[in-house]
């Protein structure tokens, strides 16, 4: 197999794509039969694999180091040509849309592809171009400045990636000093930060008016394509974390203090539940979950011994690598690239799982005759990945000593129950912000700080600095990035731990509703899918205080 660093990349030629792709999308139009019409999509959907491949090899690339000449400019210039890509693809879901072969189509896409094209065909207009382009800019460099923040350590300037370690360290005192070397830093970027996101809030709120849209969080909604639920389902689903699992999880915070013998529990304790508790987690993390995934099933060997394979991953630390993680499907190689700063820390572990759990649903729909059929929505999407954070531990003996695996599971639980919370929180931020685009930076912050007063009462600051102003959420790349897309996390949140109860009372039941859920997802929608897996919805009444009920009955056994 070719590994990914031996991948050529070549410059899409946006003016010969684009002739290409209308040429094809001329014959699926003036098709006269189903079979003239599918072979014509084929090769557009060929189409489109080339240049997704191209795109994501360029992205990988341009994240792995930031300061790299070449890849930095090949980004600008997908940056400038993906709004006519957009273009062209909201051309061809118009063409779906009015085609007579759109049942025969169905039958190898599903029908949620159909109702998620719907949904896309809204969200362009040529008339738009200039604000993506723009868009895209502002989001760069959100990237650009968070992978180049530094701090000032003994040993000198060291990215802030490096400083994951001591920021997680058993010893108190260490981890309050690197969080206040990584709360300076980004204190120095403060004002740019503001400013990147109040020129991204404008342009977006000028593109939702384009498109004839009240706000942009109407516009938001849409181009997350769901299509099971809205805004006010989620609004009220919002209520009911406020209502059931808040209290509950301030009220760990409160055990967990006494836990770790604290007078007052700040935000770098957080993760820290037994005193003095150091994990031991593998160096060689590919070995390691070499092992996992080889005891896990048949499909999950193979996928990861191919991964492994031809080195789709890149975990290392180093200067100029972004913040953050992702799984991204190279699709011309059929394989997904993993990409994590992986530091040994918990957190740099289950997030490891994640990342290959996303990579996990992209490999096993590789047989399906178009590439898009691999997408479904985030919501969904997610449940892949928070699902496998828990699918692991059956095998945690392979990568931690016996005697910490108990504790590793009762962390990860408990920080599950508080992200729905505090993910919650970043939905109704966004919301709001959206709802209100003439509220200042300063405004925002404020908005901030209410909502994290709600959502996470349990949150102190030790210092009067960055966080404490209410700038939490400017470290979330999501709400610079990807807006709105955050309430699928906890949705996924919700189902993943569903998946997790039902592994925990029959293994191999559990991992059959997982696959399932990668099986269906795309070719379904949210409800549907969980509806096939045999899950109750997140917005289904009571489905969250019986859910926290059952965690906190779990957190009880796990008490050490």
């Amino acid at each position: 197999m070719v590994q990914f660093r031996e991948i050529p990349f070549c410059r899409i030629d946006m003016e010969r794509f684009r002739k290409h792709f209308e040429e094809e999308l001329d014959r699926f139009l003036c098709a006269e039969s189903f079979e003239e019409a599918y072979d014509a999509l084929l090769d557009l959907d060929t189409l489109m694999v080339k240049y997704q491949t191209m795109e994501t090899v360029c992205e990988i690339r341009n994240t792995m180091d930031v300061t790299d000449v070449f890849y930095k400019e090949e980004a600008r210039h997908f940056d400038q040509i993906r709004p006519e890509y957009e273009a062209l693809e909201n051309r061809l879901q118009g063409a779906l849309l009015k085609t007579p072969y759109q049942e025969q189509i169905a039958h190898y896409t599903g029908k949620e592809f159909f109702d998620r094209a719907r949904k896309k065909e809204q969200c362009f207009s040529p008339d738009i171009l200039e604000e993506k382009r723009l868009e895209n800019k502002l989001s760069a460099r959100y990237s650009e400045l968070t992978a180049t923040l530094t701090g000032e350590t003994e040993e000198g300037e060291v990215p802030l990636s490096s400083l994951n370690v001591q920021m997680e360290s058993a010893d108190r005192k260490t981890r309050a000093r690197y969080h206040r070397i990584w709360e300076h830093a980004w204190a120095g970027a403060a004002q740019e930060l503001d400013e990147i996101y109040d020129s991204l809030v404008k342009v977006r709120t000028r593109m939702a008016k384009k498109l004839g849209f009240q706000s942009y969080t109407q516009l938001g909604y849409l181009s997350m394509c769901r299509t099971s639920y809205g805004r006010e389902q989620v609004a009220a689903f919002r209520e009911e974390v406020k209502k059931q699992l808040v209290p509950v999880v301030n009220q760990l915070s409160k055990e967990q203090k006494k836990q770790l013998g604290v007078e007052q529990l700040y935000h770098y304790d957080e993760n820290f539940h037994f005193p003095d508790e150091q994990f031991q987690l593998p160096e060689d993390i590919i070995e390691a979950f070499r092992h996992i995934f080889g005891n896990m099933s048949k499909e999950t060997a193979v996928y990861f011994d191919e991964l492994a394979a031809g080195e789709y991953y890149d975990l290392k630390v180093r200067p100029g690598k972004i913040n953050g993680a992702y799984s991204n499907l190279v699709g011309r190689y059929h394989m997904p690239f993993i990409f994590e700063t992986y530091d040994r820390t918990p957190k740099a572990f289950s997030t490891f799982a994640h990342e290959a759990g996303h990579g996990f649903h992209s490999y096993l729909k590789r047989s399906e005759p178009f590439g898009f059929t691999e997408k479904c929505s985030e919501d969904l999407a997610e449940i892949h990945s928070m699902s496998m954070e828990f699918l692991i531990w059956p095998y945690l003996d392979t990568a931690m000593p016996e005697d910490q695996i108990g504790r590793y599971k009762y962390q990860q639980l408990k920080s599950a129950l508080a992200f729905i919370a505090y993910g919650c929180a970043v939905d109704e931020f966004q919301e709001t912000v959206y709802d209100n685009p003439n509220l200042t930076p300063k405004g925002r912050l404020e908005v901030w700080k209410k909502l994290e007063h709600e959502y996470l009462p349990f949150r102190n600051y030790e210092n009067q600095s960055f966080l404490s102003e209410g700038r939490f959420w400017q470290k979330q790349t999501h709400i610079y990035k990807w807006p709105f897309y955050y309430i699928d996390y906890v949705l996924a949140q919700v189902c993943a731990l569903q998946v997790h109860v039902r592994s925990e009372a029959d293994q191999k039941e559990g991992f059959a509703c997982y696959m399932e859920i990668l099986r269906s997802s795309g070719k379904y929608g949210f409800a549907e899918t969980l509806q096939r897996a045999g899950l109750k919805s997140p917005f289904e009444a009571d489905a969250i205080r019986t859910l926290v009920q059952k965690v906190i009955s779990e957190l009880d056994t796990l008490k050490v």
